[in-house]
């Protein structure tokens, strides 16, 4: 079957975030150095993926590494909350997450098949992290919003999440029974991935985190 093009740009944009750490040329820390690192390991994935998609080898299982990366997100995310309480709380929540995510992946999931348990918990607990973070420091912050790395950064994992966690949803319910219109759903997602990992790479653009 044709993979379409959106589907293959949506993936690209997986790697705007990298190429523009590059040109910059600026050491990134903190959080945008987790962020760049779970953007990095996207991109193997979707190359590994398509490799083994080209030449008719099941490919299903890679998507579980990518899932279990959202670890790095939650890690990265602790180092810009507010208080170092809730930066505490951060860290012991990603050591939970892939606690959690082993168990649902071992006693639930199938890793021949889509996740039906690991993914939608993974990208519900990311979702609600960078929610989190960009609703608490925009209320703390008196700086100009679009000046700081954080607020794109966040903004466009909170997107990204959005999507996949709504794709997930969307596929446990017409799992078997619309295959077309699944199809044009994860073309919508793969559209906004765009923005989200262009956000992203706005905020890795930024001269430093404030």
């Amino acid at each position: 079957m044709r993979i379409p093009l959106l589907v293959h740009l949506g993936a690209a944009a997986e790697a705007a975030p990298l190429v523009v750490a590059a040109v910059v040329r600026r050491p990134q820390r903190g959080a945008r150095r987790w962020v760049l690192a779970w953007s990095g390991l996207l991109v193997c994935a979707d190359v590994v993926q398509l490799w083994l998609a080209v030449h008719a080898v099941h490919n299903l299982w890679v998507g579980y590494v990518g899932t279990a990366a959202g670890a790095l997100v939650l890690w990265g995310l602790a180092s810009w909350q507010t208080g170092a309480t809730q930066r505490l709380a951060l860290q012991v929540a990603t050591v939970l997450f892939l606690v959690v995510w082993v168990v649902l992946t071992v006693s639930v999931d199938n890793t021949s098949e889509l996740s039906r348990a690991g993914s939608p918990m993974a990208n519900v607990a990311c979702l609600l992290a960078a929610a989190y973070t960009l609703l608490a420091r925009s209320v703390s912050s008196r700086a100009d919003l679009l000046d700081q790395d954080w607020f794109w950064v966040t903004a466009g994992l909170a997107l990204y999440f959005a999507i996949w966690s709504a794709m997930d949803l969307m596929r446990a319910l017409l799992f078997g029974r619309d295959f077309l219109l699944m199809s044009r759903l994860e073309q919508v997602g793969f559209a906004l991935n765009i923005v989200a990992f262009l956000a992203i790479a706005r905020g890795v653009a930024c001269q430093a985190e404030r």
